[in-house]
């Protein structure tokens, strides 16, 4: 009942620009679909953070493989890499096998780590890596990581990161946005999926978000 109407909002913006307009009022329409899409990602966030604390958000298991995780994660962020002119560098040291896990919760996470990559650096690199930390015969752990070369974030703050509506500070989200949910949500997607989520950071130099998780084995391919 919430997200149809700004559905709806959303898809008559995008109707209103091909239906021919001048110059001003394109500028005036997406000014009116990014606010739109924007309110429709906080509604999102705040829906998927009151299904968790509610106990009544349920992962969706289903086959995947990571390295097609991290290809539709890289495919998402690419045009916005190149157009802030950064380089960004995959390392998945996943085996190559069939897993049984929620793709879609597990890409939410890695892209809202790699997202937040991309806004907060303004030059050097992004590195998505994945690696395989621990095994039994019926699943494995696995570590994703996102590090940049961004502004970087002070030890104070830096532990406040994973709580529901923090930012760094109030210049932060004055400058860049963002409701603070991302991060809270994708700690407590991890710790649904037996793992965990955490930083490293240091002011200026950039940081490395991680999460892990634990996923069913499926057929090696």
């Amino acid at each position: 009942e919430i997200r149809t109407p700004l559905n709806a909002i959303n898809g008559m913006a995008h109707l209103l620009r091909r239906s021919g307009l001048s110059s001003a009022q394109e500028e005036r329409v997406d000014k009116l679909q990014a606010a739109g899409e924007h309110l429709l990602e906080v509604i999102n966030a705040v829906l998927d953070l009151s299904k968790i604390e509610a106990g009544k958000l349920e992962l969706v298991a289903g086959r995947l493989r990571v390295t097609a995780l991290i290809g539709n994660v890289v495919s998402m962020l690419r045009d916005r890499v190149q157009a802030k002119g950064l380089q960004l560098f995959v390392d998945n040291r996943v085996p190559e096998m069939e897993l049984s896990g929620d793709a879609t919760r597990l890409q939410q996470s890695l892209l809202d780590f790699a997202s937040n990559a991309v806004k907060f650096t303004d030059h050097g690199r992004i590195d998505l890596r994945a690696e395989l930390v621990d095994a039994n015969d019926e699943s494995v752990l696995l570590r994703f990581e996102v590090e940049d070369t961004g502004i970087g974030i002070a030890p104070e703050d830096l532990s406040q990161l994973f709580r529901a509506f923090q930012q760094a500070d109030v210049a932060t989200t004055r400058k860049f946005g963002g409701t603070g949910l991302g991060l809270a949500i994708t700690r407590q997607l991890a710790r649904m999926m037996g793992g965990d989520a955490g930083a490293q950071s240091t002011p200026g130099l950039g940081s490395c978000f991680w999460f892990t998780a634990w996923l069913e084995r499926g057929v090696p391919v």
